[in-house]
């Protein structure tokens, strides 16, 4: 059985603002920690994946963020199978 290597992917803006970004627990753990999100999608589909090594949305099991972080449904959609549901920050600092 091969192991997937998660790739990281981010687009930023001219002043260095992060736009949008790809790439599982890790990334987006930093960007949390760091209480710089204003918005995010999440793709949920009909596989299941997991280990006890596998990465949460934010990163590895017990690696908890500094403090709560709150969201609301923005939109969702359904495409070929999967659900694509974003989310918009309503309280704190983000970017």
């Amino acid at each position: 059985m091969s192991k997937k290597k998660t790739v990281a992917r981010f687009v930023m803006s001219v002043d260095g603002k992060l736009l949008a970004g790809e790439g599982g627990g890790e990334p987006l753990h930093a960007l949390a920690a760091a209480d710089s999100i204003k918005e995010i999608e999440v793709e949920f589909s009909p596989e299941i994946l997991g280990g006890a090594k596998t990465p949460t949305l934010t990163g590895t099991l017990g690696d908890f963020l500094p403090k709560p972080m709150d969201f609301r449904i923005a939109s969702m959609k359904v495409e070929g199978g999967r659900c694509v549901v974003k989310y918009r920050r309503v309280s704190g600092r983000a970017c």
